[in-house]
């Protein structure tokens, strides 16, 4: 069973330092590990990296709390024009958010840098501090314990990845609910995501990694559709950039994914739960951000984009260009260069292919024209 005093003294003991900051997040904590310890029923790998998960959130929470006290400077630094991609899990957030990495003028979240922001990384050792090599470490061992995760998920020490664990210090985060099937907890935090101020610790957090290696951030998660209100609030000038697919296009590869996590973690794995977690999940993304887009775009103007994936796919530069012209700022000639190499090296289907049937997961194409019915119609798609 996880000890949540148990694992607030080893975090304490491997840093060195006492100081949690703002106790707010002593709540979702409790509730993730109940939730953990009474419905997830791990087994003993999934035991092990929820206890893991867990324990990377304290220590980097104590670290990033001393980090502050000892230079506050840092919360003086200026977030200017940040780019969130904000569209539904498997619609092609990942592959803008590559693309828009290779302009080295842009300052992405990277993996290595995300799983251990202290220090906050600097310009001259950016691409050679000794923290990547780590993860590299880390990356093959996932591999090892999840055989063919790097085929259906790209990641790379190096590369950027979402905000997820910079939420996992707050312990409110949606990754915990895509591995470990804890309803009570994910029901929770899908209505309290918006409404807390993660997003405080959220630019903390930023303003942390570029206070020696300044950028112009662009982000991704899916999540964030949760968070716009708030978003909006820290980040008043941010691009919200919302990508579209047809539904029964990704649905099923949804499901796949989460069934492809939680079979690693627990021996009891339902497919229809997993089907109706799914969702309930895409339906509170879905009707959340396009309430709060209604009510706020007008006060936004222009802080809006949306890009359909079949349209990025045939021809990525409109998207690009629109990106670039939102925020103000010219795509330049080199920026353009890394792009084009990284689309010749990337083609469409490079990691494979993989078949998902909705059925497989108790969904059929007529709840999913019923939850995506208004989202169709408002975007111009087609149901898939």
């Amino acid at each position: 069973m996880l000890d949540k005093n148990k694992m607030l003294a080893a975090a304490q003991e491997q840093t060195g330092l006492g100081d949690f900051g703002d106790e707010a997040f002593h709540e979702p904590l409790e509730r993730l590990i109940h939730a953990l310890n009474s419905e997830a029923k791990l087994n003993d790998f999934g035991q092990l990296r929820a206890q893991m998960t867990i324990d990377s959130g304290l220590v980097n929470r104590l670290k990033i709390v001393d980090y502050l006290k000892q230079n506050p400077d840092v919360e003086q630094q200026e977030i200017s024009r940040p780019v969130f991609i904000v569209g539904l899990p498997r619609t092609g957030t990942t592959a803008l958010h590559h693309m828009l990495n290779q302009d080295e003028t842009n300052r992405t979240l990277r993996l290595w840098e995300a799983q251990s922001p202290v220090p906050p990384p600097e310009t001259a050792t950016y691409h050679c501090d000794p923290r990547i090599a780590q993860q590299v470490e880390s990356v093959a061992l996932t591999e090892t314990f999840l055989p063919g995760f790097l085929n259906r998920h790209l990641i790379d020490a190096e590369a950027p990845d979402e905000c997820y664990m910079l939420f996992n210090r707050e312990f409110m985060s949606v990754e915990y609910s895509a591995m470990f099937h804890i309803p009570s907890y994910a029901n929770w935090l899908y209505e309290q995501l918006g409404l807390r101020d993660c997003y405080r610790s959220h630019r903390r957090q930023l303003q942390l990694l570029q206070y020696r290696h300044p950028g112009s951030w662009v982000l991704k998660a899916p999540f964030h559709q949760l968070g716009l209100r708030q978003i909006l609030h820290y980040y008043p000038d941010a691009i919200i950039v919302q990508t579209h697919r047809a539904p029964l296009s990704f649905v099923a590869s949804g499901c796949s994914f989460s069934e492809f996590l939680r079979r690693s973690s627990s021996d009891a794995v339902d497919r229809q739960q997993i089907g109706r977690d799914w969702m309930a999940m895409l339906a509170i993304y879905t009707r959340t951000f396009e309430a709060d887009r209604a009510a706020l775009e007008s006060t936004y103007p222009g802080q809006f984009l949306d890009i359909k994936h079949d349209d990025f796919v045939a021809d990525p530069w409109p998207a690009i260009e629109a990106i670039y012209a939102a925020r103000g700022r010219p795509l330049s000639h080199s920026g353009r260069a890394a792009m084009t190499r990284w689309l010749e090296q990337n083609p469409k289907g490079k990691h494979g292919r993989h078949q998902y049937r909705l059925e497989d997961y108790g969904i059929s194409q007529t709840e999913v024209a019923d939850l995506f019915g208004d989202y169709i119609l408002r975007y111009e798609l087609s149901l898939g």
